[in-house]
């Protein structure tokens, strides 16, 4: 399939560091014509954090893989004039700023419906235009914290954790680009545009599974529990004897007895057994000690001879990886996940793929391909002429008035 999904959609992509170039990559990969719109002193901000080689960001690449860049100065004037002339010739915006601050520059989603009633205008900031906290900054932690997260995440008793990628700016870029796809498919119908925001707090909120509900219905707040569940047993991380640790995750109360008697403690079996609701609150009072008692044998078993044991049985069970094994790892090899890439500033480098598989097609990456990301401001001079008719003399002069500041 060489067509893809967002062919023929332009996106004007004013996000920068991570959870808006991350929901504009996704829909580049899916087709989208994603142009960088960057602003001095030096654009997108990730074009200097590590790794670093040949004065070339790895970060940058994995989040601005083929998009197109133009340098263009958003608090002149005249750069604004020049951006809605693109607004009216493109199909999304997205942004990542704090909220307000394009409404307070004079772009924001009010003028550029009015220049395009077609345009889908999407925002992503920490707590959203309205509400107490609209006015806070926020970055990928702050909003774990204040979404719940980091209360219910690490050991109970200790201090609060986060996760250790930004799964905050991850989900936020997943909602905004769910939302924008969602507007461009209600736009098919209606024929008129649509402003999506997405809150970085929101987004964690949505996600504590069923500490909301709970909470809700008995008035208890859920505490950290670490890698443990109150309905499972066994269920934490369990070291073996090679020095690895193994996650098993058993729901079912038939495999519970089943395991502690393959263990040699049919005692266990016999007094915490049973599928109805005292014995599973008896489980979970007692996991703890359940979860230890699992913990000796496991350590007598390898990583391997643990997983053939509880594949058997049908428990969920996985060997806790590090990147430098994942990136050999033969399933995500299998599914294209992890692809190669000849690039001609960092060299040889793998990233990861678009995990959307389409079976008619490859989204994302394929197989030998490799495509670049943009040198700042390579595009502006080639894409204000084709999109906009600017000639020769008028860029010319939009760089003296440094409205082209690249």
């Amino acid at each position: 399939m060489n067509a893809k999904p967002l062919d023929g959609i332009r996106v004007l992509d004013l996000t920068w560091v991570y959870a808006g170039p991350f929901a504009t990559m996704m829909l580049s990969d899916l087709g989208a014509d994603v142009i960088k719109v960057e602003g001095p002193p030096f654009g997108d901000w990730t074009r200097v954090v590590p790794p670093l080689e040949n004065g070339h960001s790895g970060y940058f690449y994995m989040l601005n893989r083929r998009k197109k860049s133009i340098a263009l100065d958003l608090k002149e004037e005249k750069g604004q004039e020049v951006f809605m002339r693109l607004v009216e010739r493109s199909d999304v915006v997205a942004e990542n700023f704090k909220a307000g601050i394009l409404d307070r520059l004079g772009i924001g989603y009010e003028r550029a419906r009015q220049v395009n009633p077609r345009i889908i205008y999407g925002s992503i900031n920490g707590f959203g235009s309205s509400g107490p906290y609209s006015d806070m900054p926020c970055v990928d932690p702050i909003a774990q914290a204040m979404g719940g997260l980091m209360s219910m995440t690490g050991f109970e008793g200790q201090s609060p954790l986060k996760t250790g990628p930004a799964v905050a700016d991850s989900l936020s870029g997943l909602y905004l680009a769910v939302g924008i796809l969602t507007a461009l498919r209600q736009r098919d119908r209606t024929g008129v545009g649509e402003r999506v925001e997405v809150s970085m707090m929101d987004s964690v909120f949505s996600v504590l599974e069923e500490a909301v509900i709970r909470t809700s219905m008995t008035g208890d707040s859920l505490p950290a529990r670490g890698n443990t569940d109150p309905l499972g047993a066994p269920w934490d991380a369990f070291e073996t004897s090679d020095g690895r640790w193994t996650m098993v995750c058993n729901l079912d109360p038939r495999r519970f007895v089943e395991v502690y008697r393959l263990i040699g403690r049919g005692d266990i079996a016999d007094e915490y057994g049973g599928m109805d609701g005292a014995s599973i609150e008896k489980r979970s009072g007692d996991l703890p000690k359940l979860n230890q008692i699992f913990a000796d044998w496991a350590r007598t078993r390898t990583a391997e001879e643990l997983q053939q044991v509880l594949s058997e049985m049908s428990i969920p069970n996985g060997v806790v990886k590090e990147v430098p094994e994942l990136l050999e790892d033969p399933q995500l090899v299998d599914r294209n996940m992890v692809v190669d890439i000849d690039h001609a500033k960092l060299g040889k480098v793998k990233t990861f793929n678009l995990p959307i598989k389409f079976f008619s097609g490859e989204m994302g990456i394929q197989r030998g391909e490799n495509p670049p990301d943009p040198e700042l401001g390579q595009d502006t001079a080639e894409l204000l002429e084709k999109l906009l008719g600017v000639g020769d003399e008028e860029i010319d002069q939009l760089r003296k008035q440094k409205v082209i500041w690249r």
